[in-house]
């Protein structure tokens, strides 16, 4: 019923079409508030701040959807990440009533520049009134209303609240290949509203990348779900020597194999999230999304490149719509690492736990 209900209200809204729009228009503010008027921002939050407390399973759901119709709005950074850390750090903040209910548009950002993508020590500093740094690759900030900005007070990490185009904050937005942007944001003196601080916000910080980790898997297996299903119907209709190229047993080998790699990576990426659902570790939750993300962007940059080999020439032009979906698999791909580093982060995990 939550699959039907998230596809339908996003098929309303414009459907794969409203991808080519937000290349120009950004993401619909509409849009997101429908889809939290339907409790689907808060659908992993606990009932006692407002959510629907369906966990993340449930929102594996949707992010395959949001997948799927190539739904500009940043759902998954809003779910797993803004709200996420929220619930952790500050449960009990109006701040994320208002999150959860769309009244507001909150971006997370954590990252700052460096080899791994977070450095050791953030270079992001709260005096106690105001910040001082920068941050980057800040997925949702265009057309945000709020920032939430983890930095560090003194010796130990802080999470704060400012306004998105409050006075000291400098964003230059950065396109991807897929339309959307991500930001890099430079904190002058800024004003900011202290939501937590101590050792409770790097230990939330790990739970919402980790969960944000997993939920982009599910999106790509959504994006790769809806690509092999608009090839197959190519290629049932395309004729060639006055035969529909689907009946050549070269095509109908490689679409088995495609759809064998789109059935393994749901199932691994499902499996993830059911013990990361029910998983309190820290260690083993981040492995599993290492594992779900490493399958979902192999499988996903596989399943885009040859389903724009089967299309053909046409498969090239921007008029067609599976172009969309490639671009989009290639960005989130990329987005909280790659393949190789959440192999790499998954076996080194499995080291450590042999170490144990």
């Amino acid at each position: 019923m939550l699959r039907a209900s998230v596809r339908t209200l996003l098929e309303r809204a414009g459907g794969i079409a409203r991808a080519r729009n937000a290349r120009e228009n950004g993401w619909d503010r509409r849009v997101m508030s429908q889809l939290a008027d339907a409790g689907v921002l808060g659908v992993a939050a606990r009932e006692s701040v407002g959510g629907l407390g369906m966990g993340l399973m449930a929102a594996g759901v949707i992010s395959e959807e949001v997948g799927r119709a190539l739904a500009p709005e940043p759902v998954v950074p809003a779910i797993a990440l803004a709200i996420g850390m929220m619930q952790r750090v500050c449960p009990g903040d109006t701040t994320l009533a208002v999150a959860i209910t769309g009244e507001i548009a909150s971006a997370f950002a954590w990252q700052e520049r460096g080899p791994r993508g977070y450095p050791d020590q953030m270079a992001c500093r709260f005096d106690g009134k105001a910040l001082n740094g920068s941050k980057a690759w800040v997925a949702g900030a265009v057309g945000a209303d709020q920032l939430l900005v983890v930095a560090q007070n003194n010796s130990q990490p802080v999470l704060v609240a400012l306004d998105a185009d409050g006075k000291g904050i400098y964003s230059e937005p950065r396109r991807q290949s897929d339309g959307s942007q991500l930001c890099d944001i430079d904190f002058v003196d800024a004003p900011a509203k202290v939501l937590a601080e101590g050792s409770v916000v790097s230990e939330a910080l790990s739970g919402v990348v980790a969960d944000a980790t997993a939920l982009a898997a599910a999106e790509l297996v959504g994006v790769s779900a809806k690509a092999l299903e608009l090839t197959l119907d190519y290629v049932k209709t395309r004729e060639q020597f006055g035969k529909p190229i689907g009946s050549f047993q070269v095509i109908q080998h490689r679409a088995v194999d495609l759809y064998v790699s789109q059935q393994v990576a749901e199932a691994g990426v499902s499996e993830a999230l059911a013990r990361m659902h029910v998983c309190t570790d820290p260690r083993a939750r981040t492995r599993e999304a290492s594992r779900a993300k490493a399958r979902a962007c192999s499988t996903a940059k596989k399943i885009t490149r040859e389903s724009i080999q089967l299309h053909g020439a046409v498969g090239y032009a921007d008029e067609f719509d599976i172009g969309l979906f490639l671009n989009r698999a290639l960005v989130l791909s990329a987005w909280l690492g790659d393949a190789a580093y959440h192999r790499a982060q998954w076996m080194d995990a499995v080291e450590a736990k042999a170490d144990d």
